[in-house]
C-alpha cells in the first residue's frame, strides 16, 4: 500500500499540487481500501476498511521511513514549469544565434510586487512573555517594472504602478511625478497594464535605445526597424528571468 502511496505523491508533487497530511491520510485509506477488496477472503477473516485508522502515528512512521518532509511553497518560483523553460532556453539561444544578437541588443523586462509597509513574519521577544501580541499585516503594495539590456550598461526607467494617481504625501510635500526616478502610473490594483507598458515602451524605450546603442560609435550592432518581443507565463519567468 505505500508504495502505491508514494507513487501517487510523486505524480502530485510533478504536477505541482498541494499535499497535506490529511490529503495524505485520506488516500492511504482509499489505497488500502481499494486493495482490501482485491484480496479474496474468508469469512473469518477479520481484515476490513475500518482495521486501517491512517493515524497520527502511522504517518509520522510513514514519513520516516519514506523521508517524505514538509517545506514552504515560495510564491511563482514553485509552481515553475521546468520543462517549459528548459525550452524556452533552447528557443531563445538559437534566436539569438540566427539574427546575430549582442547583449547591448538584448533586454529583459519582468515585474515585481512590493509590499512597502508589510512588516517582518518573525520578531524576537524578551524571556518574560510567551507570545507576541498580534497585528493587522498592512498590505498596501506597489508594482515595478523593470528592465535592462544583457551588457548591463543600459537601465530603462523603472515603470511604477501604485493605485493612487496623486498620493496625499505627494500633496503635502508638492512633488511632481515628472520629476520622479520611475515612471509613475496608477489603477486600482496597481497592477502594469499593457497600456502602461506600450506607455513605456513608446516614449522611453525607443528614444533610449537610440540614444545609448545605435548612435554609439563603439557598438558593433546596426539599427533594425522592428523588435522580436519573447513572452513567458509565470510558470517559466521565475527560472529564466535574470531581473527575478
Amino acid at each position: 500500500m505505500e508504495k502505491l502511496l508514494m507513487v501517487w505523491v510523486t505524480e502530485k508533487q510533478l504536477k505541482g499540487d498541494t499535499l497535506t497530511q490529511g490529503i495524505i491520510c485520506e488516500k492511504a485509506r482509499a489505497i488500502y481500501g481499494d486493495l482490501l477488496n482485491q484480496t479474496p477472503r474468508s469469512s473469518t477473516d477479520e481484515a476490513s476498511e475500518d482495521s486501517f485508522k491512517a493515524s497520527r502515528g502511522w504517518f509520522d512512521n510513514f514519513r520516516k521511513r519514506t523521508g517524505i518532509h514538509s517545506v514552504v511553497r515560495h510564491g511563482e518560483a514553485a509552481s515553475s514549469d521546468v520543462k517549459a523553460a528548459e525550452d524556452y532556453l533552447k528557443t531563445f539561444s538559437e534566436l539569438i544565434e540566427a539574427n546575430g544578437y549582442i547583449p547591448q541588443q538584448v533586454f529583459n523586462c519582468d515585474e515585481t510586487g512590493l509590499f512597502w509597509k508589510k512588516m517582518p513574519n518573525r520578531t524576537y521577544i524578551t524571556a518574560e512573555e510567551k507570545i507576541m501580541p498580534g497585528h493587522k499585516p498592512m498590505k498596501d503594495r506597489l508594482t515595478l517594472a523593470l528592465c535592462a539590456n544583457a551588457s548591463g550598461d543600459c537601465k530603462i526607467k523603472p515603470l511604477l504602478a501604485y493605485h493612487s494617481e496623486n498620493p496625499r504625501a505627494f500633496k503635502s510635500h508638492k512633488i511632481l511625478k515628472e520629476k520622479l526616478q520611475v515612471m509613475w502610473r496608477a489603477n486600482p490594483k496597481a497592477w502594469v497594464t499593457s497600456q502602461f507598458f506600450l506607455q513605456r515602451v513608446n516614449p522611453v524605450f525607443g528614444p533610449l535605445l537610440l540614444r545609448n546603442i545605435y548612435r554609439k560609435t563603439t557598438c558593433p550592432c546596426k539599427p533594425f526597424s522592428f523588435l522580436t518581443m519573447l513572452l513567458l507565463t509565470h510558470r517559466t519567468s521565475k527560472m529564466t528571468s535574470s531581473m527575478s
